[in-house]
C-alpha cells in the first residue's frame, strides 16, 4: 500500500489550505453560462490511476476522462463504449475479441488495442494494484492473471493480445458469466505506454500527467477543495456531450452545500440524515438505491470474535430497521445478507435477494440468550471491544447508534470507538489493527461473487481473515459449473453457509438522497461498477 499512499501524498499541503465549504467556491463555479454544472461531493479523488483508485469518486473521475470498451446506459444495461459492438465469443466461451472504435487521446495519439495489453499487463503485475486480482478467477479470468499475480509468470503471459491497431483478443482460464460488465470498470481501461511511461511516478497525479479519452479531460485539481472536468473536444463522440464544464466542489458539511444549491451556486449535493426532512418533499428531491452495503467485519484473531455466540449476538442484537428509517432516513434499506438487493439478475428472471433466503433478521430474546452463552463458553462476564469507522456519515451516524443500542442490550459489552478518516481505516483493516470494523463494499460487477469472494480464504480484502473449507469449497463448485442454474444455486448454498457462520454481520444497503436542479438532466446513478456516469449531463430551461 506504501505506493498508494505516496501517489495521495502529492500536493498534500495544500489541504491545510484547501477550503472544504462551497460558499468559498465563489463566481469561478458559476453555472450561469448555461454549459457548467456544479456538484458538492462529500470525498476528493484518491488517485486517476486506475491501477490504484478503489473509491467511487476516483472511479467516476476516471470513467468520465478515459473510456472502457464497454459502458452503462441510463437503464444499467452493458453497451459498447470503445469497442465498435460487444464482443465476439467462441463456442467455448474461452476467447473475447473486439473490435475498437477510432478514437484518439486528447494528445491525438490514436488508442489502440495495445494500449489494453499495456494498462491490464501494468496492473495485473504490479502487486501493490489495489484491483490487479479482478484479472484472475476472483473476476474476470483472464488467461495466467493469478499466476501473474503470485508471481509465477510474467505480465506478458497474460491472456490479452493486440491482433492488430484495432483488434483486441482475450483469453479466459474458464467462461465468465460477468466478462463485459466487467469491461465497463476502470481496471480495465486502456492506458497509452508511451505517455504513462514518459511521467514515470508523476503518472496520472496532476492534470497534466494524465491523458484523456473519454468525454471530459481534467484540467483543475486542488486537492482536498475542487477538482474540474471540461469537455474532450478530441473525444470520438463529443458531439453528444453536451456542457462544457463539471465542477466538483469537495464538501464534509452538507448543510453549507445545500445552502450552495438554494442559492444556485451548486446543482447537485448529497443530503444527510439531518436535512432529509428539510428537504423531502422538494420537487428537486430524489433518493437511489445504491449498491454499496455496509457491515461488521470482524478479526478473528480476536479471541472473543473467535466465538460464534458473540458474533451472533452482536448480529441479531442490531435492529437494522430502527437504524435506517429512524437513523439514516436516506432511502438506505436493512440488509438482508451479505449480497445486496438490486445487484443481480438470476437465469430465472429475478433479482438475487428475491430467492435468496433472509439472514440476521433482529432478534432481541435470541441475541441475549447467545450472549450469556457465549460468556460462558469464554469464561467471562464482560467483553470490552473496540469499532473502528470512518468519521463521517453514514458511518458515523450508524457507529453511533450501534455502539449505544449494542451496549444497551447486551450486558456486559463495552465498545471503544475509534472514529478514522477512510484511508486511515482501510490501512488499519490492512494491518489487522482493528476488534470490529464498520466498512463496506461497492460492487465491482452484476454478479454475487463480487461480494461471496471477499470471505474466501487468502482474499485480499477478508482483513478479518474468515476461513471456512466449506464455504471455500462451495465457492470453488459454483466458479467451475458451466449450467447456470446450477451455479445461481450454489452461490445462494455457499451465502448461507458464510451467514450461518456469522462471518460478517451484513447492516444496511445505501440509499442516496440527493438534490438534483431541475435544469440539470442526465446525472446517471448505477448501483453496479460506476456509482454515477456524467457523459450524458445536460442544462436544460
Amino acid at each position: 500500500m506504501g505506493r498508494k499512499l505516496k501517489k495521495i501524498s502529492v500536493c498534500l499541503c495544500s489541504l491545510l489550505m484547501a477550503c472544504s465549504m462551497v460558499a468559498c467556491s465563489g463566481s469561478n463555479n458559476s453555472s450561469s453560462d448555461g454549459k457548467t454544472v456544479t456538484l458538492a461531493k462529500e470525498l476528493d479523488i484518491i488517485s486517476m490511476d486506475s491501477s490504484y483508485a478503489t473509491d467511487g469518486s476516483s472511479i467516476e473521475a476516471i470513467q468520465a476522462t478515459v473510456d472502457g470498451l464497454m459502458t452503462l446506459d441510463a437503464k444499467g444495461n452493458i453497451i459498447p463504449a470503445l469497442a465498435k459492438e460487444k464482443a465476439t465469443v467462441s463456442k467455448d466461451g474461452l476467447k473475447y475479441t473486439y473490435e475498437l472504435k477510432d478514437a484518439k487521446w486528447d494528445n491525438g495519439t490514436p488508442v489502440t488495442a495495445k494500449d489494453f495489453v499495456y494498462a491490464w499487463q501494468r496492473t495485473v503485475s504490479n502487486p501493490d494494484a489495489e484491483y490487479n486480482y479482478l484479472y484472475g478467477e476472483g473476476g474476470a479470468c483472464v488467461a495466467n492473471a493469478d499466476d501473474i499475480v503470485a508471481g509465477k509468470k510474467k505480465a506478458s503471459d497474460l491472456g490479452v493480445k493486440a491482433v492488430n491497431d484495432t483488434t483486441l483478443e482475450i483469453t479466459l482460464s474458464k467462461p465468465c458469466a460477468y466478462f463485459e460488465s466487467l469491461m465497463s470498470f476502470p481496471v480495465f481501461y486502456p492506458i497509452n505506454q508511451e505517455f504513462a511511461e514518459e511521467k514515470g511516478d508523476q503518472f496520472a497525479l496532476t492534470p497534466e500527467n494524465m491523458l484523456a479519452c473519454g468525454a471530459f479531460k481534467m484540467t483543475s485539481w486542488e486537492t482536498g477543495s475542487k477538482y474540474v472536468l471540461e469537455k474532450n473536444q478530441s473525444y470520438y463522440d463529443a458531439d453528444a456531450v453536451k456542457v462544457d464544464k463539471l465542477v466538483f466542489n469537495v464538501v464534509k458539511d452538507l448543510s453549507s452545500s445545500a445552502l450552495a444549491f438554494e442559492s444556485g451556486d451548486v446543482q447537485f449535493t448529497k443530503l444527510n440524515k439531518d436535512l432529509v426532512d428539510k428537504y423531502k418533499d422538494s420537487d428537486e428531491y430524489t433518493e437511489v438505491l445504491e449498491g454499496y452495503l455496509w457491515y461488521f467485519q470482524y478479526n478473528f484473531s480476536n479471541e472473543y470474535l473467535a466465538n460464534k455466540n458473540i458474533r451472533k449476538a452482536i448480529s441479531l442484537a442490531i435492529d437494522k430497521d430502527d437504524l435506517v428509517n429512524n437513523v439514516l432516513k436516506d432511502g438506505s434499506i436493512a440488509a438482508k445478507g451479505f449480497v445486496p438487493t438490486a445487484l443481480a439478475t438470476g437465469p430465472d428472471g429475478k433479482d438475487y435477494r428475491d430467492t435468496a433466503k433472509s439472514y440476521m433478521d433482529t432478534n432481541i430474546d435470541e441475541a441475549k440468550k447467545c450472549w450469556e452463552a457465549g460468556l460462558k463458553e469464554l469464561g467471562v462476564d464482560s467483553i470490552k471491544l473496540s469499532m473502528l469507522f470512518d468519521n463521517a456519515d453514514p458511518a458515523k451516524s450508524s457507529a453511533e447508534y450501534l455502539q449505544s443500542h449494542l451496549q444497551s442490550t447486551l450486558k456486559g459489552l463495552t465498545i471503544e470507538m475509534v472514529a478514522q478518516e477512510k484511508n486511515n481505516r482501510i490501512e488499519m483493516q490492512k494491518s489487522r489493527d482493528f476488534d470490529i470494523s464498520l466498512t463496506r463494499w461497492g460492487p465491482d460487477y452484476a454478479d454475487p461473487t463480487t461480494y461471496l469472494n471477499l470471505l474466501l480464504t487468502g482474499n485480499s480484502y477478508n482483513y478479518g481473515d474468515y476461513t471456512n473449507k466449506n464455504y471455500d469449497s462451495k465457492m470453488e463448485e459454483a466458479a467451475n459449473t458451466t449450467d447456470d442454474k446450477t451455479r445461481w444455486e450454489l452461490l445462494k448454498e455457499a451465502e448461507g453457509i458464510c451467514m450461518d457462520d456469522y462471518a460478517v454481520t451484513p447492516i444496511f444497503q445505501v440509499g442516496g438522497a440527493s438534490l438534483i436542479s431541475k435544469k440539470v438532466k442526465g446525472i446517471e446513478t448505477h448501483a453496479v461498477g460506476v456509482p454515477y456516469i456524467y457523459k450524458n449531463v445536460e442544462v436544460v430551461e
